[in-house]
């Protein structure tokens, strides 16, 4: 929207320009007029370098952020949540803001048996960035063999749920989604685990009217959810297909 302004000043400033130039044609303008001429052209050239110019503050603070995420994939915990705790107090318009939101989440709320868990998980998150998803399986599935009760396990399960939606295992998929959009996981990812596991649910062939039952719960369960827009028109349109 921001750029979409400063092109419409531009092209509008470009006119006025235009405007004097065409009068100047026919008679001399006085100089007063050559000096609104001048001021409006350096204007004009201002503003598009201003749009071809990416703000400062989308960006500003990245070394900080990718220090944290570095840091935490290595599993220095301490060290992250410096550096995250620093990125989220300086450098509030950073497009990275929400990541490193997480990431404070991730090592205060999660930090049991000694942190392996939480490194396993961090693990399993490196493995994923650095294409590498059958690795990254492998190493959920461990971390949730070695440590079942560890707090971080609903989030490995999520991850091994995408992971499998990534490989075609829908079965899986639908396995690992369940065990967090259990209601007695209370995990904040339950409502993207509904989804999930409505959507493989599909994938796998048995019936809209199993996905269609985890679309309404998650409606019920999480109608503030911001995932609860765009399912209940999904669930609209299923059931007006249905009908036909």
């Amino acid at each position: 929207m921001r750029r979409i302004r400063i092109a419409s000043l531009a092209v509008l400033l470009l006119g006025v320009c235009g405007a004097w130039r065409a009068a100047g044609a026919a008679t001399q303008p006085p100089p007063q007029e050559k000096e609104k001429e001048k001021e409006a052209t350096d204007v004009y050239r201002a503003i598009v370098r201003a749009a071809e110019v990416r703000s400062p503050s989308d960006t500003l603070g990245n070394g900080v952020y990718t220090a944290a995420k570095e840091a935490f994939y290595a599993g220095k915990f301490d060290e992250a949540i410096a550096h995250a705790g620093e990125f989220t107090k300086a450098y509030l318009r950073n497009l990275n803001m929400n990541d490193a939101l997480e990431l404070v989440l991730l090592m205060r709320g999660f930090r049991d048996f000694q942190d392996e868990p939480l490194r396993g998980y961090a693990k399993v998150l490196a493995l994923r960035e650095g294409g590498r998803p059958d690795s990254a399986s492998a190493v959920a599935a461990r971390t949730l063999e070695r440590w079942p009760g560890a707090s971080i396990r609903y989030h490995l399960h999520y991850q091994m749920a995408e992971l499998a939606r990534d490989r075609g295992d829908h079965a899986a998929a639908v396995t690992h989604a369940m065990a967090v959009a259990d209601s007695s996981s209370k995990s904040r990812l339950a409502p993207a685990a509904l989804k999930l596991a409505g959507d493989e649910t599909i994938a796998l062939g048995e019936g809209r009217d199993r996905a269609l039952k985890l679309y309404q719960e998650l409606l019920e369960r999480f109608p503030d959810s911001p995932l609860a827009p765009g399912v209940r028109s999904q669930v609209i349109e299923m059931r007006k297909g249905m009908q036909l």
